[in-house]
């Protein structure tokens, strides 16, 4: 009897662990996207790349993840360049039917641009 109460309750505690670790490395991801493009000056491709390397570092697939902007911005010295990145992860609970069990986790950092231009 105590296992059918137990093992839920376990399962449940490792979904919501894996949330919370596809949220941490979002916020990593967002925040080492947020410095490469505020160094540059801009959030083009290589600063995507910088993202979806940090998503990859943290055991996270940059496939299943948005990043944005979704475009190439450039900005100037002491403007703010925001960057975003949003995993969306299924909650499964054991014994508990949920519809729309997929939380969307998402982190945005926001850099200021480094370069005079």
């Amino acid at each position: 009897m105590v296992a059918l109460v137990l093992i839920p309750v376990l399962v449940s505690i490792l979904t919501l662990g894996q949330a919370v670790h596809v949220y941490i490395g979002a916020q990593a991801a967002a925040a080492a996207g947020a410095r490469a493009a505020g160094s540059a000056g801009e959030f083009g491709p290589e600063q995507r790349h910088r993202v979806e390397d940090e998503l990859r570092a943290n055991g996270i697939d940059p496939a299943g993840c948005k990043v944005g902007p979704p475009d190439t911005v450039v900005v100037g010295l002491d403007q703010p360049i925001p960057v975003t990145v949003s995993c969306p992860q299924r909650i499964d609970i054991p014994f508990l039917p949920l519809p729309n069990a997929s939380v969307d986790l998402a982190s945005t950092f926001v850099a200021r641009g480094e370069v005079n231009r």
